[in-house]
């Protein structure tokens, strides 16, 4: 059993097991929020028991088609998990491993996928970083601080 739980512990997650792989995303959401999701999809290997009920204490956030929601705690701001938004069978998506107690780092695989097609990670991973299948955006101009 994995707890997560972010710093505060208004929001709460245990998991059946620890996530074998987390993903790096490189995206200009993604690599501000510092995150590595741990997906939990229908028919995984693992069981997410979501401990305390999470609406009442989070802030979500949508980005462009909304296909994804991003949940922060409302006391002590952590990033903590993402819903997919236009899935109501699978009300929690990934939760931000770094809110795992317990998790060795060096038991996990680490995956980057380069959604910011920028091939830049703050993290280090023995495996190749993966081409993102989204497109990429514009290119930024001069007073644009993607």
């Amino acid at each position: 059993m994995i707890k997560a739980a972010c710093h505060c512990t208004a929001v709460r997650f245990e998991i059946a097991e620890a996530p074998s792989w987390v993903l790096d995303c490189n995206c200009t959401l993604c690599r501000r929020y510092g995150a590595l999701w741990s997906y939990y999809h229908r028919g995984s290997d693992q069981d997410l028991l979501v401990r305390k009920p999470y609406p009442e204490t989070t802030q979500t956030y949508t980005w462009l088609d909304g296909d994804l929601a991003f949940h922060r705690c409302k006391m002590c701001g952590c990033v903590t998990h993402m819903v997919a938004a236009k899935m109501p069978s699978q009300p929690v998506y990934g939760v931000n491993a770094r809110m795992m107690v317990g998790l060795d780092p060096a038991k996990v695989k680490l995956i980057q996928v380069d959604n910011g097609h920028t091939g830049f990670f703050w993290t280090r991973s023995d495996e190749p970083v993966a081409a993102s299948k989204h497109p990429p955006m514009p290119a930024p101009g001069p007073d644009d601080w993607r």
